[in-house]
């Protein structure tokens, strides 16, 4: 079993950082996506996304709570990271002052070698609350 935890702090709000999470629909700001296909709305909704380096995904919103700041989604497998059943929670936190921490956390099964997939996860973990404090800072005044 593969279970990561990563966690940023970000000097932007709470709010602003929960945004970008709660638009699960919109992944404009992850780098070499190229097609995004949206199949329902809300819980249940599936995002299919095609990136040319790696095989498609379809990521699956299973709950999302405005109030606490949590999103939850699965995807079925995920080949670059060689994991299976794989399941994400996202969840911000308001720290003040115009600040906030996120925290990333996932279990799925390893593919591969467990270690391997476990590091893989952390690292793709890091790069993808990079882009989003690039994306925020792209959007800054």
């Amino acid at each position: 079993m593969v279970e990561v935890t990563v966690e940023r702090e970000y000097e932007f709000g709470a709010e602003e950082v929960w945004a970008v999470f709660a638009d699960f629909g919109n992944v404009s700001w992850v780098p070499g996506v190229e097609k995004v296909d949206l199949e329902g709305e809300g819980v249940g909704m599936i995002r299919h996304l095609t990136v040319p380096v790696f095989p498609p995904l379809q990521e699956r919103l299973e709950a999302i709570d405005h109030e606490e700041r949590v999103l939850v989604y699965s995807i079925p497998s995920v080949e670059f990271i060689e994991v299976k059943n794989y399941t994400a929670r996202a969840q911000v936190f308001d720290l003040g002052g115009g600040r906030c921490r996120v925290r990333m956390t996932c279990k799925a099964e390893a593919t591969g070698l467990e270690a391997e997939a476990t590091t893989k996860t952390r690292e793709f973990y890091g790069a993808m609350l990079g882009w989003i404090d690039d994306f925020l800072k792209q959007r800054a005044p």
